[in-house]
C-alpha cells in the first residue's frame, strides 16, 4: 500500500515530459543549449559521432537546402537533419552522459551507466 502511494506521488512531482539537465562542475546543461555551449561549459567529450537523416516534411516552408537562406519554397520538401552524440566519462563515480544534438541544439540526456 506505502510504495503505490509512492509511487503515485512521484510521478505527481515528475512528470513524463520533464528535461533532463547533466552538470559539468558548477554549470547546468540543460535541454535546448547548443553544441558551443555545452562545448565550453563541459569541454571536449570522450566520444564523438555524427549522422545525416533526410526526412520527408510535407508542410516545411523553409529555405531550400541550394538555393540559400533568401528563397522559400511551399511544401513538400526532403529536410537534412544533422545529428550528433557527445559522451562525457567523468569517472567510474559518476554517470555517463550522452547528448543527442540535432542541426547543432540539445534535445535529449541520456545516462548510459557509470563511466570507467
Amino acid at each position: 500500500m506505502k510504495a503505490g502511494f509512492f509511487l503515485a506521488a512521484t510521478l505527481l512531482v515528475f512528470p513524463g515530459d520533464v528535461a533532463f539537465a547533466m552538470r559539468c562542475g558548477t554549470s547546468l546543461v540543460i535541454e535546448g543549449q547548443s553544441k558551443y555551449e555545452v562545448l565550453r561549459l563541459c569541454g571536449e567529450p570522450a566520444y564523438a559521432d555524427s549522422r545525416v537523416e533526410y526526412r520527408w516534411a510535407p508542410n516545411w516552408t523553409g529555405p531550400r537546402p541550394l538555393d540559400g537562406p533568401a528563397n522559400h519554397y511551399p511544401s513538400p520538401a526532403v529536410r537534412r537533419l544533422v545529428y550528433d552524440e557527445w559522451v562525457y566519462n567523468f569517472g567510474y563515480t559518476q554517470l555517463m552522459p550522452s547528448l543527442i544534438f540535432e542541426n547543432g541544439r540539445l534535445i535529449e540526456i541520456r545516462s548510459l551507466g557509470y563511466g570507467r
